[in-house]
């Protein structure tokens, strides 16, 4: 039965034939939300890793839970916190205290986020008089930076080698990413501002 013409002479199209269209607008919309999960899934359940992730850090897998009462004074300041600690097996000379200087610059660059991140430093008190002096003028540069020895079980589970090295710990307590000695300090900050974005803890 053909469609009657409008009074203009224009036809009518018929309702089943835009009922079809709207079908098809439906199922192309749907198609291509639920292809890229639908691809994502499949190389997922054939194995398929990226090669290069988004972290400029090494994850540490699984996380090393590291006892926030065995900083001792500064357990208080450092508990419910992310903490960016300096670490390495040797006494803290000029890099070290260098290193330290520079964290300062990657915790104010998270800006409303910076009082979540307390920074630490790990150095021995039998360390020598220069470092030594170098520390303590930075701290009294710096208030917020703790300056601790070293506990037996956080020195054994960081494993830091001789060059000192940036590492990160959740608010929990968990050892979750370490860095080169050389790592660029606007890595270190990209992977800080990521994590503090998705946590709610801290």
């Amino acid at each position: 039965m053909n469609t009657p013409p409008l009074p203009g002479g224009t036809p009518v199209a018929p309702a089943s034939s835009a009922l079809t269209a709207g079908r098809r607008a439906l199922l192309v919309t749907l198609l291509m939300c639920l292809t890229p999960v639908l691809v994502g899934g499949g190389l997922f359940a054939f194995g398929w890793r990226p090669t290069k992730t988004a972290n400029h850090g090494t994850l540490v897998q699984p996380p090393r839970p590291l006892p926030i009462a065995a900083l001792g004074d500064a357990a208080g300041r450092a508990s419910g916190k992310w903490l960016l600690v300096i670490a390495g097996d040797a006494a803290c000379e000029a890099a070290c205290v260098a290193l330290a200087e520079g964290s300062r610059n990657i915790q104010v660059a998270l800006n409303r986020d910076m009082g979540r991140l307390v920074r630490v430093v790990l150095a021995a008190p039998e360390a020598s008089g220069g470092s030594l002096a170098a520390l303590k003028a930075l701290q009294a540069r710096q208030p917020d930076l703790l300056v601790v020895p070293p506990p037996d079980a956080w020195r054994a589970a960081m494993a830091a080698g001789p060059r000192h090295r940036l590492f990160v710990l959740d608010p929990a307590g968990n050892l979750m990413m370490q860095y080169a000695p050389d790592a660029e300090a606007r890595g270190v900050h990209a992977d800080l501002e990521r994590l503090l974005k998705a946590s709610w803890i801290g």
